[in-house]
């Protein structure tokens, strides 16, 4: 099993301390996507938490957010959790994905923009569990939703590799982000 990139982990806590301080220009939107490799999300899972301990403790305001939870909370919105739902599922998948592909982006970006509304650069918001959008929302996406809307500086664990692929997986249709920073 590959090791957590210790290193690039402090490059990352440096660019968001500059970040809430006001210091780092270089980007236009203070967006950090921090990728890692998928088979350790436990300890990234780890790792981001221990970091918000201490942004906190050095008087950074900071939260994390579950992309998971906002996900379960947008499929009940949408009422794909109910029995009636999974039966129809089963004979309109593909039409599902689609229409799902497009309402979960809308719902949980929405839910995200209500959520960071009122913060500024000099808080940082950690979105956690993105793996768990794929294949529905794709992260570019919802940072193209986020853009305009979500003045705070905003970090996302990635589950990926360099060319940007969720999960390492190849998908023909992935866009980049090109706003914020790859670390």
């Amino acid at each position: 099993m590959s090791a957590w990139d210790s290193e690039k982990f402090k490059l990352l806590e440096s660019r968001i301390q500059e970040s809430t301080a006001g210091k780092r220009h270089v980007i236009a939107v203070p967006y950090y996507v921090y990728l890692y490799k998928p088979e350790l999300e436990v300890e990234c899972l780890k790792e981001f938490r221990n970091l918000a301990l201490r942004l906190s403790r050095a008087g950074i305001s900071v939260e994390t957010i579950s992309l998971a939870s906002l996900m379960i909370d947008s499929l009940h919105s949408l009422g794909c959790l109910s029995d009636s739902f999974s039966k129809i599922e089963e004979s309109r998948r593909n039409e599902i994905a689609k229409d799902l592909e497009r309402e979960l982006l809308k719902e949980i970006s929405e839910r995200l923009k209500e959520k960071l509304k009122k913060k500024d650069v000099s808080h940082c918001a950690i979105l956690l569990r993105a793996g768990s959008l794929f294949p529905f929302v794709h992260i570019s996406s919802l940072l193209d939703q986020l853009e305009g809307a979500a003045h705070c500086t905003l970090v996302m664990p990635y589950p990926g590799n360099k060319e940007g692929n969720m999960l390492n997986y190849h998908w023909e249709n992935i866009r980049t982000y090109y706003r914020g920073e790859i670390i």
